[in-house]
């Protein structure tokens, strides 16, 4: 109906002439038309009503009680409702009523207003009343019950569906009424056949509903049968949503299942035990260890420690578990059993301060052990190796303070390592502090320091020669943490081969003693014949003058560079021209080559710069190389010395000659004190030569072909740097 006065006439008939109180009440509470049994019954005429407000005629304590049934009705939660409710008449009597509500709609299904029966208990019969009780309590129990509950006939169509049902299905009442309840439910994924199929079910089952949506819900079902003078009338089905509940289930399974997979496939092993009479009682052991120790779950689970173990490691265990048992927390042990070391952790488990059970978990540590004895092993290894070289070893921090030193270094320098723990080593001569510094900076940036060479400080105050090699030592980060030095008394060698040094020289003077002396011979013969001359006729003999002259200054040149060999050496690197220091000794050598029928020949095939340099030393240098060449050469032969830049920073000088050559595997010795390739040779002269290459900064590679000759490449950086 749309409005109160489109009513049918019928409805109007029956509303004005029922002997029931029947009224129309706004959707705010305001009485709007009501009939003539409804003012006798409650004592007001129509006038007085239409002024009032419903809940001014109720009863304090179910104002708020209505009001909220008004609210459910409203909103669709209840089509209908009755109750028996105290209402007050005009008098201020109490009336007991039966009180009837439900909303009027109209065509779209819009609230309009509320319809009201009401009747006044006290006038029903005593059956009548009973009935009406019961028929609210069943209402009550189906409409409120949180179970859905669908009502169906014998042959399985739908009757009724309450609220929670419409709710869990996601259809309306209407839309399931007249249905067959095998057409919309399914059994195990399957459709049903026939409504019996569900209808004859007498335990809880499982039936599979699709959503309007397409999800399916599974609903737990249990049949209630509805009985009518002893027939079976219909049938109800109360259900309720499981779908969630089955997930839940199927994910704890899963869990389970995972959590047992996890703990069969550990690397290590899982217990847990009990203590059960008196004696520890395992409920649990799995993992890849046991099957390793040899053992399955099964002879695990319900034995004792001494029903799995041999008696003594039995005893042992038992005392740890002992340990955990009586609250102990983090319980560790080792175990070796068939070869297999491995580690256990026991955990007690309490539960309202109740001891229930403890866990346990075990790792196999066998390759630990061996590596832990491999390390020991090695740590007395190199501890022995460390405490018994001859080179002293210091390890220091960040901050260059001792953390340790070996024995040898406390013979070498004198101090103890109780004197020098925690503090800057005290070997450093004041002078080479920029030395200190600039090597420490190096080995903060991740460098290392080999084989240098340096002077030191002893605690008597004696300075000795040392080779040094340091490095950083890193974490397992990568971070530097400290420094390791070994340092090498070298005061022997050092001295040893000063000796050999001035050996070497003098055998070289010696050597050229003899073409010195046709040197000097030469010159002074010319001379004296001049100087004959000379005594009989001065007139036009004067360019004898300058020939005397030119070979006074030839002997002048000769001795002062023998002279140069000779005397004893003072080493200084300065700025040098390699052109002028080639020069004089091919000039030097120039007479001796004459008289072994050999050619000297100098080849610049670029322009050479200045070198950073020791000028006596390179004469030495390639005096040696020169006359090593010479006797290498029976008769008739050449020696060329070529120089070239190899690099901007690098020149070359090569020495060639066309002599006897040196066999292959003699090649790798040459350079070794003692050894030589001459018969009367000593090898001292070709280890200078390779020791001052290597002073310059400089390398010295050695080519040879039996028959064919001998090559020698000197490398010269143009700038060597700072030398010691």
């Amino acid at each position: 109906m749309n409005k109160q006065s489109e009513m049918e006439p019928s409805f109007d008939a029956i509303f004005e002439f029922t002997t029931m109180g029947m009224a129309l009440i706004s959707l705010e509470g305001h009485w709007v038309r009501m009939n003539r049994s409804l003012c006798d019954i409650l004592g007001y005429s129509e006038r007085e009503l239409l002024t009032t407000h419903v809940k001014l005629l109720l009863e304090p304590n179910q104002m708020s009680h209505i009001d909220r049934i008004m609210k459910n009705l409203l909103g669709g939660d209840l089509l209908t409702y009755q109750e028996n409710i105290s209402i007050l008449h005009k008098d201020l009597s109490i009336l007991c009523v039966d009180w009837r509500m439900s909303v009027v709609r109209d065509a779209d299904n819009n609230s309009q207003s509320f319809i009201v029966q009401v009747k006044v208990v006290s006038q029903q019969s005593d059956m009548e009343r009973k009935l009406a009780e019961s028929e609210q309590r069943y209402k009550s129990l189906i409409e409120h019950n949180p179970a859905g509950i669908l009502t169906c006939d014998i042959h399985g169509c739908i009757q009724g569906v309450n609220p929670a049902m419409e709710r869990i299905l996601g259809y309306a009442k209407d839309e399931l009424i007249s249905q067959f309840i095998h057409h919309i439910f399914q059994q195990n994924n399957t459709k049903l056949d026939a409504a019996a199929d569900i209808l004859m079910q007498h335990d809880n089952y499982m039936l599979v509903f699709q959503q309007e949506n397409g999800e399916q819900i599974e609903l737990g079902v249990k049949n209630v049968p509805i009985i009518v003078h002893d027939k079976l009338d219909g049938v109800y089905l109360i259900a309720k949503d499981i779908t969630q509940l089955n997930r839940d289930r199927e994910s704890l399974r899963i869990a389970q299942q995972d959590l047992h997979e996890t703990v069969r496939r550990q690397q290590g092993m899982t217990l847990k035990f009990r203590k059960i009479n008196g004696n520890f009682i395992h409920t649990l052991c799995d993992g890849e260890l046991l099957y390793r120790l040899g053992f399955k779950p099964t002879h695990i689970l319900g034995n004792t420690l001494h029903d799995i173990w041999p008696a003594f490691l039995a005893s042992s265990i038992e005392a740890y578990y002992h340990q955990a048992w009586n609250g102990e927390e983090n319980v560790m042990f080792e175990t070796t059993f068939r070869g297999i070391t491995y580690l256990t952790s026991l955990r007690p488990i309490m539960e309202n301060e109740r001891m229930v059970e403890v866990i346990g978990s075990c790792v196999d540590i066998t390759e630990r052990k061996r590596m832990e004895t491999e390390l020991r092993e090695t740590k007395e290894l190199l501890e022995s190796v460390i405490n018994n070289t001859s080179d002293a070893i210091c390890v220091l921090d960040l901050n260059e303070r001792v953390i340790s030193v070996n024995a040898a270094h406390e013979h070498i320098f004198g101090w103890s390592q109780v004197e020098l723990a925690d503090r800057t080593l005290p070997i450093f001569p004041d002078y080479l502090e920029n030395e200190r510094k600039d090597m420490y900076n190096e080995l903060r940036l991740g460098k290392q320091i080999s084989g240098m060479e340096s002077v030191r400080l002893r605690k008597d105050g004696q300075l000795i020669h040392v080779s040094i090699t340091k490095t950083p030592i890193r974490n397992e980060k990568g971070e530097i943490f400290g420094f390791a030095g070994i340092t090498r008394d070298i005061t022997e060698r050092k001295q040893t081969e000063e000796l050999l040094r001035k050996s070497d020289k003098l055998s070289v003077a010696g050597q050229l003693a003899a073409g010195l002396a046709h040197e000097i011979r030469n010159p002074l013969t010319s001379l004296r014949g001049f100087l004959q001359l000379l005594q009989h006729d001065l007139k036009d003999k004067k360019h004898y003058f300058d020939i005397m002259l030119s070979e006074l200054d030839r002997i002048n040149f000769i001795v002062s560079e023998f002279l140069v060999i000779a005397k004893p050496e003072a080493i200084t690197y300065k700025k040098s021209d390699l052109v002028t220091i080639l020069k004089s000794v091919i000039a030097l050598l120039d007479t001796q080559a004459v008289l072994c029928n050999v050619q000297l020949v100098l080849e610049f095939q670029s322009d050479i710069p200045e070198i950073t340099c020791s000028e006596m030393h390179l004469k030495q240098l390639f005096i040696n190389l020169i006359k090593n060449a010479m006797e290498a050469i029976p008769k008739d032969g050449q020696i060329k010395l070529i120089v070239s830049l190899h690099r901007d920073d690098l020149i070359r000088v090569r020495t060639q000659d066309n002599g006897c050559g040196i066999p292959e595997e003699r090649l790798k010795q040459l350079g070794e004190p003692f050894y030589t390739t001459k018969e009367k040779g000593t090898g001292l002269g070709l280890m200078m030569c390779f020791k001052i290459v290597e002073a310059h900064k400089g390398t010295m590679n050695i080519q040879s072909q039996v028959g064919y000759g001998t090559t020698i490449d000197v490398f010269l950086p143009t700038c060597t740097g700072e030398h010691n």
